[in-house]
This record gives C-alpha cells, sequence and structure tokens, in this order.
C-alpha cells in the first residue's frame, strides 16, 4: 500500500487518506544564482492538511493497479489509514514509506515531515546571461524606472561647448602690456606725459 500512495500522490500531487487528512505536493520556484552561472532546480514539498477530500481517485488508482474490485480497495484503505493513525496515537510517529513520516508537535498536532529527496534530483543547471544590446528592457536608476535605450541616448549626448571668454580676456590683457612696454621702451628717459624735462 506504501508504494501505491506514494505512486498516486507523486503523479497526481494530491492523495487522499480517509480519516486523516490530504497530503499535497508543492513546488517553490527556481533560484537563480547569476554569480556562479546556475540556476537551482525546484524543489518539491510535501504539505499535510487533517481536511479530508474525496478519495474515489485513489481507490480506482488502486483497484485498477492490483486488479481488484473499489469494496475491497475501501477496506484495505480504511485499514491502512487507521493503522498509521493508530501508529501516531501510540508512538507519535508513523512512517510513509518512500514519503515521509506522520509525526505530532508538541501542540498535539499531526504535522508530515517528508523525505529528503536524492541529491540528483535537484542537480542545477549551468545559465549563462546574455544581453543583447539592441534589445530594449527596463532598467532601475536610482529609485526612477528607465529603458537601457533612453540612458545609452543621455549618456552619450555630448556637452555643450563651454564659454571661453576669458581666455580671450587673458590674451588681450598680454597683448596690451606688451604694447605698453614697447612704448615705454622707445621714449627713452623722455616723460610720456609731455614736457621732457632734460638735465
Amino acid at each position: 500500500m506504501h508504494q501505491l500512495i506514494a505512486s498516486y500522490l507523486f503523479q497526481n500531487k494530491s492523495c487522499p487518506l480517509p480519516g486523516l487528512g490530504t497530503l499535497t505536493i508543492h513546488v517553490s520556484g527556481a533560484k537563480a544564482d547569476f554569480t556562479n552561472q546556475q540556476i537551482a532546480a525546484p524543489e518539491p514539498f510535501i504539505q499535510f492538511n487533517n481536511r479530508e477530500t474525496n478519495a474515489s481517485g485513489l481507490l480506482n488508482f488502486i483497484a485498477s493497479i492490483t486488479n481488484s474490485n473499489t469494496h475491497e480497495v475501501t477496506e484495505a484503505l480504511g485499514h491502512f489509514c487507521d493503522d498509521l493513525k493508530k501508529g501516531i496515537s501510540v508512538h507519535t510517529k508513523a512512517a510513509l514509506e518512500g514519503i515521509g513520516d506522520f509525526v505530532v508537535d508538541n501542540n498535539g498536532n499531526i504535522i508530515f515531515e517528508q523525505s529528503a529527496l536524492p541529491a540528483a534530483f535537484l542537480q542545477p543547471v549551468f545559465a549563462e546571461r546574455v544581453i543583447h544590446p539592441q534589445a530594449e528592457h527596463q532598467i532601475l536608476v536610482g529609485d526612477k524606472e528607465t529603458t537601457n535605450t533612453l540612458m545609452t541616448e543621455l549618456l552619450s549626448e555630448k556637452p555643450g561647448e563651454k564659454d571661453r571668454w576669458w581666455i580671450w580676456a587673458i590674451v588681450l590683457g598680454v597683448v596690451g602690456l606688451l604694447l605698453l612696454l614697447l612704448y615705454f621702451a622707445e621714449l627713452n628717459g623722455t616723460s610720456p606725459f609731455g614736457n621732457a624735462l632734460k638735465i
């Protein structure tokens, strides 16, 4: 019965256990690790809910595998679930082979601890990030969202020509000083303001 329940659970992602509750498989998302160029495999985890669901699918599955009628299968499944409940109440633990264990926690609630999956099922895959420079995509700059094409245009704009009037002012000042020096050099001791005094 253990193998049949495990097979039904993994094929249908949900397995009702009459008188006990329902096991459901959920899958966590894959995780990207761009630093190591890997994507971790999504990890399935089994959740137990003490709410019972319709067991007709499980009964038909077991009946077709064992070539039995549904009445015999209903009785066998009922006895199996009763044995699980007895194991939980007496030993506070009951194993469901290939899947995990039912355990009673400190508050008296039944919880399910799944068996660890073989590492071969959870191997990461190699993932190299490919950047398409011509493709437009959203990027976050500071606290604003923009596109890569707008940022490229913004960063490639040449700043306007700077006003360099001060260079021309220095050049004209130097030329003026040179002219004054030449003028005074040609006077040779005479007063530049007229009425020269000769001694």
